[in-house]
């Protein structure tokens, strides 16, 4: 499985506990072949690529993340909010 361990795509996704995962990349980011988890050529440029691939990705703030823990990708988290606190 490559890209974000967790996705919380909109925003909509609200006052959840996320807790207690473990998420880990098996492959460099610098290997020519696989990019780490990195997921090249998607239309989603910010979430899949190395410029803001995450364990954890999310447009949403109104959500508890606890106890988390990520391992070798190119961000732990990436909290991408934009303004829009209670979903879109």
């Amino acid at each position: 499985v490559r890209g974000a361990g967790i996705y919380i795509e909109d925003g909509n996704e609200m006052h959840n506990s996320i807790e207690y995962n473990v998420i880990i990349c098996p492959w460099a980011l610098n290997d020519p072949s696989l990019h780490g988890c990195t997921v090249p050529g998607t239309g989603n440029r910010e979430s899949d690529t190395s410029v803001n691939q995450a364990g954890i990705y999310t447009l949403a703030a109104t959500n508890d993340l606890i106890g988390n823990r990520v391992s070798a990708t190119f961000n732990g988290m990436l909290l991408q909010a934009g303004g829009i606190g209670r979903g879109e």
